[in-house]
């Protein structure tokens, strides 16, 4: 049988394990060991002062690796999006998943039932009843159960109820539903971005949406003791709301539109392969590598150390990076460090990444949960 591209992947990033990373076959994800524990560890102490339970998207990094060693500085739980990506969790071990997408359909269904028959205590998160009611028939055939929270849009105009009053009608028929308890409610406030001088302002707008619901919610008798929410954008803001579990994905690792270079636990290590043209380089890595997620002011990444440059172009294997400012020009074969504009996007195309301490190759973070959209 041929092998397939993550098995060819994954062998070749196993032969690159002590080597330092000037030395490294490219272009290759990789991810800073000290700065991903201070991220983690700052996150985590941060909610432990403010007594809010942690349930990091693992959507970010797709690795048990990193979700274990976020599990283990004690976070509540693990948040996914696909029922695919919770299978990975599951068999890795990991005890409470919450599911915050609406799954629809037959296959997904039955495979949440089998991750709570793996005695995981499962959450889900939805905005509707119909999603909920092929789950509830799933769980209540085997004796199963899980916890569901009603999904609010508190400004992002994606998915949610629009209205309190439409979030207690989901969750008083999600209450008559077997096989499922109503436990809270949730939202993402996506739309409160780094740089943003609204942020403070849209986010207490969103906690006035979420804190009238929690209101509406106690007249009508529904449990909501978990109120779900917040961002990598937001996190260091949940205590002055009423979250109290915060689901910040990004945060792990970090990227462009989120923080500047020097916090950024991932970047793309590549190697500059053609400098034909004048003021101008080409990367071995494009779109296939990087993702063609935009980020406000354009570009494609940050090139670390030189802040001069600018990442203007992908193809799907090449990138292009301006260096006309450049006082120093990379030649043919030098290493450029690039930080993606968007770290989920990102991660999700590679099967593996380089843990790197001190410059050196430590070992290889298997990214399981890569590919996984259904």
């Amino acid at each position: 049988m041929t092998a397939t591209g993550a098995d060819r992947t994954l062998a070749l990033l196993e032969s690159q394990v002590g080597r330092a990373l000037a030395d490294v076959e490219t272009p290759v994800a990789v991810i800073d060991l000290d700065r991903l524990e201070a991220n983690l560890t700052d996150l985590q102490s941060y909610a432990d002062e403010h007594h809010i339970a942690l349930w990091p998207h693992a959507k970010t990094h797709k690795s048990p690796e990193i979700g274990h060693r976020q599990l283990a500085l004690g976070a509540a739980g693990l948040t996914v999006a696909k029922s695919g990506e919770a299978q990975v969790f599951q068999e890795a071990g990991v005890p409470r998943i919450l599911i915050h997408y609406q799954p629809f359909g037959e296959a997904k269904w039955e495979r949440l039932a089998d991750i709570a028959a793996a005695e995981v205590e499962l959450t889900v998160a939805v905005d509707g009843v119909a999603p909920a009611e092929g789950l509830a028939q799933a769980l209540h055939r085997r004796g199963l159960s899980a916890e569901v929270l009603v999904e609010l849009d508190v400004g992002m105009h994606r998915t949610g109820q629009t209205t309190v009053d439409g979030a207690v009608a989901v969750a008083e028929q999600l209450a008559q539903l077997p096989g499922l308890e109503v436990a809270g409610i949730s939202c993402y406030p996506g739309h409160c971005r780094r740089g943003d001088p609204d942020l403070p302002e849209k986010l207490r707008a969103a906690d006035e949406v979420l804190q009238a619901a929690a209101s509406a919610f106690d007249r009508a008798g529904l449990r909501r003791d978990r109120i779900s929410g917040g961002s990598t954008p937001t996190r260091l803001l949940t205590h002055t709301t009423c979250v109290n579990e915060l689901r910040a994905g990004t945060y792990a690792l970090l990227d462009r539109n989120e923080a500047d270079d020097e916090r950024c636990a991932l970047w793309i290590e590549a190697t500059v392969v053609s400098d034909s043209l004048p003021g101008q380089v080409v990367v071995d890595g494009g779109s296939k590598t990087f993702t063609s997620d935009p980020y406000p002011d354009g570009g494609h990444g940050s090139v670390i150390g030189a802040p001069g440059a600018g990442f203007v172009r992908v193809n799907e294997e090449h990138g292009y990076i301006d260096v006309s400012a450049l006082d120093d020009r990379p030649r043919v074969g030098s290493h450029l460090q690039i930080v993606p504009n968007h770290a989920c996007g990102c991660i999700n195309l590679h099967d593996g990444a380089l843990a790197v301490r001190d410059g050196v190759v430590d070992h290889v973070i298997r990214i399981a949960g890569r590919g996984l959209i259904r």
